[in-house]
């Protein structure tokens, strides 16, 4: 990056913080579907993340036209969904075939040697990419990705990782294979298109079978006097949901603390304000299951995405609380507001897929660098 470069010369600029995102003209780089690289979203990953975070912003004649966010990831950050050593491992027990040649090509056999990493594109479960504003070409984005890769062997990374690449954006996938990236599948990305005739026609548009199944699942609901309302996050609330949060967390082998799942929502709550909501089951008035929703508007269209969740499997038992809590209140909710589209994330695709959503294959891209000797 150089401050003195001359007038339409085209440069990358580091950005010192998420707090200065707004500043570097950031915001005008994020579309309807990249809520999770909004600069507020990015202020609770730096201060979440747990590693360091750089912003790289590339300018044509001094207004910015691409933006491409990354975070350290070593064998201390927990975020699994998002590592490239834990996703290889999670694709080799499924016995994917591409993550089997990974395996061999990229890791040598030992997903560990994939770290430390340089994570590019968000680590957020879907859709890591590069934003790019009016104006962007291909050479701005390919600019972003070498500077990335570059500050990844500055640092003695073993790898640069792309780690949910949409195979629909095949531009970013054209320019990763031409860089040398190799990949893998890492999980199904699903979103639901609000019908405008809202949880009638939502219903209606399901099979008989499905229907039917719904309808029961709700009225086991009621029978058990469970109460789900959407609402703020409040400073009183945090506390149950960070419990709830940590029990999901641990259930899949995360490691939380109650504390820190608390801390983090209340966090998010102060930041998102009214565009943080969440969906919670109640019974007897005690909390035993949730879904934050998060509001982006952008482009004059507003989108909701779905971010984490948390129950108490004690009090739920076997009631049907995960699809009433995460996925139908929040569809009824959306459509009563004319949101347009409802992002359901990673993971249950089927089920997902059963239930009206679309979903897109993404991939892990992995690109192996020398590492030189210091």
């Amino acid at each position: 990056m150089s401050g003195d470069a001359p007038a339409g010369t085209a440069v990358v600029e580091h950005v010192p913080g998420a707090a200065a995102l707004d500043g570097a003209g950031w915001a005008d780089l994020a579309g309807p579907e990249d809520f999770f690289q909004t600069p507020r979203w990015l202020a609770v990953q730096e201060r979440n993340s747990g590693t360091t975070m750089d912003f790289l912003v590339r300018r044509r004649a001094g207004r910015p036209v691409a933006g491409l966010v990354t975070a350290w990831a070593d064998d201390t950050v927990p975020w699994l969904l998002a590592r490239p050593d834990a996703m290889l491992e999670r694709a080799v027990r499924e016995e994917d075939p591409e993550a089997l040649e990974r395996l061999r090509d990229t890791a040598g056999q030992d997903p560990a040697s994939l770290l430390p990493s340089l994570v590019c594109g968000g680590r957020h479960l879907g859709r890591t990419r590069p934003l790019t504003g009016a104006g962007a070409r291909p050479e701005d984005v390919a600019a972003l990705v070498a500077e990335a890769e570059e500050l990844a062997r500055e640092r003695g990374a073993a790898t640069v990782c792309f780690p949910h690449v949409d195979e629909r954006d095949t531009a970013l996938v054209d320019l990763l294979d031409r860089r040398g990236y190799r990949s893998h599948p890492s999980a199904h990305y699903a979103w639901l298109p609000v019908p405008p005739g809202g949880w009638d026609q939502f219903l209606a548009e399901m099979t008989p079978h499905r229907r039917r199944r719904v309808r029961l699942e709700r009225r086991a609901l009621d029978e058990a006097g469970i109460d789900v309302r959407i609402e703020r996050i409040t400073p009183e609330l945090a506390p149950r949901l960070g419990e709830l949060d940590c029990n999901l967390l641990r259930k899949y082998g995360n490691p939380a603390t109650p504390e820190y799942s608390a801390g983090l929502i209340r966090w998010i709550g102060e930041v998102m304000g009214d565009d943080a909501m969440v969906s919670v089951a109640r019974k007897d008035g005690v909390p035993i299951g949730f879904g934050m929703v998060l509001r982006n508007r952008a482009q004059g269209t507003e989108e909701w995405f779905g971010h984490r969740a948390g129950f108490d499997y004690e009090a739920q038992g076997k009631l049907p609380l995960y699809y009433d809590v995460l996925y139908y209140r929040v569809l009824e909710a959306a459509a009563e507001q004319g949101v347009r589209v409802l992002h359901a994330g990673i993971g249950s695709v089927e089920a997902k897929l059963a239930r009206g959503c679309l979903a897109a294959r993404e991939h892990s891209f992995l690109l192996r660098l020398e590492r030189t000797p210091r």
